[in-house]
């Protein structure tokens, strides 16, 4: 039903890095109303819909610094261009989005105890800077004090792209993160959205990460887009949760 990844940082309290799984139903996220496969999800980890903090994504490199869900509300209706992030210091909120083969990158500040997930496609690659030059520049964060988890996403060996948006990806993110080859006579080319963002996060000076490495269109345990189809794909849920009683424990200290 799901699977659960570990901020690899030494801290007595740190959120939950959750992601569905395609078996647990489609996530899709609707601003006026939760659905019975979310409110089932939400229910095993024992997290009131309430808490929930979701956006509708608009696969930009935005994100959302708030600290309640009315901030959120008020930031997405001011912000035509939407968000694809979300990061906060309040430890009540359960930071989500939704995937299906883009990669969910769930970030957390040991010092400061910002945290939150941010949903990355080719698109918004890049939102991993958005993300912690904000929380450098709100919350005084040091880049090396924040932990990140890249989670699983279409890899390499999927991801056949033309070549225009190739050389693109190529030009701002480094060789690394094209696969350019031959097959049968023709040159192909494949984007590499794990190799884009290790660069990136080399390059701001994150102090330490976890990378899944599982390509959702290989795996069948995954929602897909590319593997399912554009009509029929299972969107999944990647949720930074801390628990009730780590919540309580972190506001007493805050």
């Amino acid at each position: 039903m799901h699977i659960e990844f570990s901020f690899p940082v030494k801290s007595d309290i740190k959120p939950r890095a959750i992601l569905s799984l395609k078996d647990a139903g489609d996530m899709t996220y609707k601003p006026k109303s939760e659905s019975p496969s979310r409110l089932a999800f939400f229910d095993r980890f024992g997290i009131e819909p309430t808490r929930i903090a979701g956006i509708e994504l608009k696969h930009s490199r935005n994100v959302a610094f708030v600290e309640s869900i009315q901030e959120l509300s008020h930031a997405c209706a001011a912000n035509r261009d939407g968000f694809d992030g979300i990061i906060t210091t309040n430890p009540w909120l359960v930071p989500s989005i939704t995937v299906a083969d883009c990669m969910p990158i769930w970030l957390f500040c040991k010092e400061c105890g910002a945290f939150g997930v941010l949903h990355s496609g080719w698109k918004g690659t890049g939102i991993l800077k958005t993300a912690v030059d904000g929380m450098t520049n709100r919350y005084r964060c040091n880049p090396n004090d924040i932990s990140v988890i890249f989670g699983p996403a279409i890899g390499s060996c999927c991801y056949l792209v033309d070549e225009k948006r190739a050389r693109a990806f190529k030009n701002e993110f480094g060789s690394q993160a094209v696969d350019e080859h031959m097959r049968n006579g023709t040159r192909v080319f494949y984007l590499d959205l794990l190799a884009a963002n290790l660069a990136i996060a080399e390059k701001i000076g994150i102090g330490s990460f976890f990378a899944s490495g599982s390509c959702t269109s290989c795996d069948g345990r995954f929602g897909s887009y590319r593997r399912e189809g554009a009509s029929s794909f299972t969107r999944m849920i990647a949720l930074c949760i801390f628990g009730n009683a780590e919540a309580e424990n972190r506001q007493r200290s805050m």
